[in-house]
């Protein structure tokens, strides 16, 4: 199967809020930020070559090992959505993803995710297939003309500043 490496190599998703996304709040649930970016991080896979018939057929996949979530601005009812989704860097087994998502030119959020490549009959890492791992490269390659965001890498805490002297 061929697969077309967007020529930045960032995949962009588009969504739409739908009104069982909404929370008590009446914006966009913090569950639904992550499966709409689930939603992207899906249609990357795809375009590097796990997509559903490789699922079912070869039985592997990738799993998250870790996520991390900025959230900018809110998400309502209607809205559409675009995530785009990259990959900031890989090894033989793991992917780390970064992705924004907007409505217009508006950042709502970011998501950061480290994910590995799983066998699913072993239940276990395994590394990439050469052919996945040949498009992982190619997409990577593609998109390191894009500055690196400014979000990446944070961590959750609260900043203080100095104390006063």
């Amino acid at each position: 199967m061929t697969f077309t490496i967007p020529e930045n190599g960032i995949v962009v998703t588009t969504a739409t809020v739908l009104p069982e996304w909404l929370d008590y709040n009446d914006h966009m649930n913090v569950a639904y930020y992550i499966a709409t970016f689930d939603l992207g991080i899906d249609e990357l896979k795809a375009v590097y070559g796990i997509d559903s018939d490789y699922i079912a057929m070869q039985q592997r996949s990738t799993v998250a090992l870790e996520a991390h979530i900025t959230y900018q601005n809110e998400a309502s009812l209607g809205e559409t959505l675009q995530i785009g989704t990259r990959i900031l860097d890989f090894d033989s087994k793991r992917t780390h993803l970064y992705q924004e998502m907007f409505r217009g030119e508006d950042l709502l959020a970011t998501q950061e995710t480290l994910s590995i490549s799983f066998d699913l009959k072993a239940r276990k890492s395994q590394p990439f297939a050469p052919a996945i791992a040949a498009n992982i490269e190619a997409m990577y390659q593609a998109q390191l003309a894009v500055p690196r965001p400014e979000w990446v890498g944070r961590a959750v805490g609260i900043r203080r500043g100095k104390p006063a002297s």
